[in-house]
């Protein structure tokens, strides 16, 4: 049964398929389009839209499965409805983006956030209540910075990494940052008197 594809035939009060399930009835489509605007003072003059951000676009449906093609107590129909009933159980652990067609509108990767099935005491047939959010995708972008653009000292350079340090050897000091070195220890350790770290006037 596939779950990629939930497909609502026509419009109200007709059948719907949610892969190899039909809705049997349509009742509500609701599609919520929000956006919000800064509550800062926007300079005069500048650009209103870089201060409203667009939320993702959200889809309600409301639709009912019966079991009244077999019959309306029968093994046959308890069982449409078991099946049914799965069916989104499957799409709620499997959070993938589905695309959604309604007869009036189509709607494509989105992910089901809320469903809520409910039965009455006639039992032939449930609700269903499921809430949608259409998923945005952004793509990486990568550039490389020209050499002639780049600084004279980053030339030749861009994008190295893990370049070594290098290592200080204590033969190349002179003797003197050596005693200096020395006295400092000594110092430390209450050996001689205290001195400053070498190289701190």
């Amino acid at each position: 049964m596939s779950l990629t594809a939930l497909t609502f035939n026509s419009v109200f009060g007709t059948r719907a398929v949610i892969g190899t399930l039909q809705l049997d009835a349509l009742v509500s489509e609701d599609t919520i389009l929000d956006s919000y605007a800064t509550i800062y003072p926007v300079e005069d003059g500048g650009s209103i839209t870089d201060n409203v951000s667009s939320d993702a676009e959200k889809l309600s449906l409301t639709g009912q499965v019966t079991s009244a093609e077999i019959t309306v107590y029968g093994a046959g129909g308890w069982q449409k409805l078991i099946q049914a009933k799965d069916v989104f159980r499957q799409l709620h652990e499997a959070r993938t983006p589905i695309s959604i067609s309604t007869g009036m509108d189509n709607y494509t990767d989105m992910v089901m956030e809320r469903c809520r099935i409910g039965r009455t005491n006639e039992g032939d047939h449930f609700t269903v209540e499921c809430d949608f959010r259409k998923i945005l995708k952004a793509q990486l972008q990568t550039d490389t910075v020209p050499e002639d653009k780049a600084a004279v000292s980053a030339k030749g350079k861009a994008g190295s990494t893990r370049t070594s340090g290098g290592k200080v050897n204590a033969a190349d000091l002179s003797e003197k940052q050596q005693q200096a070195a020395t006295d400092y220890v000594n110092a430390t350790l209450g050996i001689g008197p205290r001195l400053r770290p070498p190289g701190v006037m």
